[in-house]
């Protein structure tokens, strides 16, 4: 994997005094997180949020999400509470003139519950045009975002306080980190563990382990994600077959998991492995979340399902073609990232897809940087 570039570490920020007295007092500030999506970048988000929690213990901490990602935040015990955005309704209410009311009557309501909240300050980790309304909306004096290319669709005009934007090739998980810093608050250590959802699906886990006859066998967990619409982050199922065959020479047995549309994908990562891996029935989020608990390590594409096993502390093989895996690569955990050979990125999305690269990794570049992760892990191989 490439180094990551270093991060611009911005200075504490000027805060108005009351704010700032609070936080260097740990006083029970009331805080707003907004990061509305996806899976992955809500994942990313939350060692932040964790970070500010163990500073500020007796701070109010509400966070801000799209309905499609509530139930990752659901019990989280760092949270004070969750305000769901009703994206889907509202989506649906946009299609036709008639159900604009609904849809105005939808963001009035949101905003009084806002601003109900009585928030001193907004962490804005989306920073586009909805985020920025969010923060707004909550009537909160202090709205800390970002500036520069990381603040998008005139989001800064919403925002109160602005991070500098660092160089554009920077993780996202220390862009995260930056405003933690800008409160003036440790960066760290990062923490990862077992989640609220995770525990949800601990049962639903079991029955999947007992019916692809793993109960008391070391499995790894193979995605071929991911969405639909990002389809063109998905490695070819040749690699992710290499990598289930490379998992059975050390005694690791391959279960592929799949979510909505990959399954096809899925059903030739089986048949191209042979008897290396097997095919794993359809599954909620909970419960891959609790199976990667289980599994000894995850092996995928940039995907959500990637940064849910790096926030429990799962060891992680990531195969990236067309997205950056400097701003996109695992963290917190022990990792291998396979990229095209010779490839360059610039850290802007819409030009890093124009090649996906896919063509230049093959098996043998996926065998050995398992093998590292393998040997970095205590697993030696089966001969």
């Amino acid at each position: 994997m490439e180094p990551a570039f270093p991060s611009y570490t911005p200075p504490v920020l000027a805060l108005p005094r009351p704010l700032a007295r609070a936080l260097r007092d740990h006083a029970p500030v009331k805080l707003l997180v907004v990061r509305l999506g996806a899976l992955g970048d809500v994942l990313r988000t939350l060692p932040a949020v964790r970070l500010v929690r163990r500073a500020l213990p007796r701070a109010s901490i509400i966070w801000v999400v799209d309905d499609r990602w509530r139930t990752v935040l659901d019990g989280e015990p760092d949270l004070s509470g969750v305000v769901t955005l009703p994206r889907t309704a509202w989506e649906h209410n946009l299609r036709g003139p008639l159900r604009w009311p609904a849809l105005i009557g939808g963001v009035l309501g949101l905003g009084r519950q806002l601003s109900g909240l009585g928030v001193d300050c907004v962490l804005d980790f989306h920073g586009n045009l909805r985020s920025g309304v969010i923060g707004w909306l909550s009537g909160a004096p202090v709205r800390l975002g970002y500036a520069g290319h990381q603040s998008r669709e005139g989001n800064r005009f919403l925002t109160t306080h602005r991070v500098p934007a660092g160089a554009r090739r920077t993780p996202r998980i220390e862009r995260n980190l930056d405003l933690v810093r800008a409160l003036g608050l440790a960066d760290a250590p990062l923490a990862t563990g077992e989640l609220a959802l995770a525990r949800r699906g601990m049962e639903s886990a079991e029955r999947v382990i007992e019916a692809s006859g793993l109960a008391g066998h070391s499995f790894a967990l193979v995605n071929p994600g991911a969405s639909a619409a990002q389809a063109y982050k998905r490695p070819p199922p040749e690699l992710l077959a290499a990598a289930a065959r490379r998992l059975s020479f050390h005694g690791i047995v391959a279960l592929v998991v799949w979510g909505p549309a990959e399954a096809a994908w899925a059903r030739e990562v089986v048949e191209r492995s042979g008897d290396a891996a097997r095919l794993a029935p359809a599954t909620d989020l909970a419960t891959l979340a609790a199976l990667i608990r289980h599994a000894r390590l995850f092996v995928g594409g940039d995907s959500g399902p990637l940064h849910l096993a790096c926030a429990q502390g799962r060891p992680v093989l990531a195969l990236y073609g067309p997205t950056d895996p400097v701003v996109n690569g695992p963290w917190g955990v022990p990792a291998r990232v396979v990229v095209p050979d010779g490839r360059t990125y610039s850290g802007i999305r819409r030009i890093d897809r124009r090649v996906s690269g896919w063509e230049k990794i093959d098996a043998a570049a996926v065998e050995h940087a398992l093998d590292d992760l393998l040997a970095e892990i205590g697993v030696s191989a089966n001969r």
